[in-house]
């Protein structure tokens, strides 16, 4: 039966805002927040890395063209790579770097050793399927719907297809996040969307005010002191937090949570529906093959 939200419009039973009328549905979400954030705490390199919008979006093309790829000319290489994404060198640099780390290796084409494939190592590809796996273990626990995210650990058929389905995504403007302008805003700056997701989580999903320390925090995000004043002062100018007790401690604006759940609950129902439209790809050619075999023989 649908129901009203808090403010007052009707939430039909399978929107994705019906997420919060789930009973656990804070110290869910509030796990979510740090969940996301807990394999990059302390992690300096990585979040240094990762907090910037374009090696995370050359990392999600070559894993997708990795993973996608049904014959050689489909695999990643750097020339395929620069002609999808703006600013070739700029992509040509961040490979660079991701080789650098062991997190992109090279395999060379054995009919042509001219031709290098990018190959996402395990690094990003675990880091992928636990993000994945965080997404649906939230969705089915707010839903009771059959759990998916422990099969991503066990079988690989069903991670890839996972990501085949998400192939929309690499486009931004498909994402949920961009829906939400002030959640997108902070992603717009290095570490925003970190330091955003772990004062919601800090704060019990903004229920609660938050004793303020940057060097605690810059520590755990792996960035600068100044850059996290930096990022608090632009937010609190853009309405999104608060301070008192002589700027002592900091509360995170109604508003802003507000968003935070509503991307929260958009962005769990679209990754369980890309994996429930991979776990029905991967059951059609299974169901055909056991009406193949249990065909009757025409008589003679």
């Amino acid at each position: 039966m649908n129901q009203r939200a808090d403010d007052g419009a009707i939430v039909a039973d399978d929107h994705p805002m019906h997420l919060r009328r789930h009973p656990s549905f804070v110290p869910v979400f509030v796990g979510f927040c740090d969940q996301l954030i807990a394999p990059l705490r302390g992690q300096r390199l990585m979040i240094k890395l990762f907090g910037q919008r374009a090696p995370t979006e050359i990392a999600a093309h070559i894993v997708m063209m990795h993973l996608s790829a049904r014959k050689p000319v489909e695999r990643p290489t750097l020339t395929r790579l620069q002609a999808r994404l703006p600013g070739p060198r700029q992509t040509a640099a961040f490979v660079a770097v991701l080789r650098g780390l062991s997190l992109v290796n090279v395999e060379r084409d054995p009919a042509d050793a001219r031709i290098r494939y990018l190959v996402p190592g395990p690094v990003i590809l675990d880091g992928l399927r636990g993000w994945l796996a965080v997404h649906l273990d939230c969705h089915a626990r707010l839903t009771q719907i059959d759990e998916l995210s422990s099969r991503l650990q066990s079988d690989a058929g069903f991670y890839a297809e996972t990501i085949r389905q998400c192939a929309t995504w690499l486009d931004r403007a498909n994402r949920p996040l961009t829906a939400f302008s002030d959640l997108a805003w902070t992603d717009e700056h290095d570490s925003g969307i970190h330091l955003a997701l772990t004062l919601v989580a800090r704060s019990a999903g903004g229920r609660e005010a938050i004793a303020m320390s940057t060097a605690e925090l810059a520590s755990s995000l792996g960035v600068s002191r100044s850059h996290i004043r930096n990022l608090l002062a632009a937010m609190e100018a853009r309405g999104l937090v608060r301070f008192d007790d002589g700027r002592r401690r900091l509360s995170l604006a109604p508003g802003f949570v507000a968003s935070v759940e509503a991307w929260f609950c958009h962005q769990v129902c679209w990754l369980a529906a890309a994996a429930a439209r991979a776990d029905r790809a991967l059951r059609r050619p299974l169901e055909l093959r056991q009406i193949i075999v249990t065909r009757p023989e025409p008589m003679s």
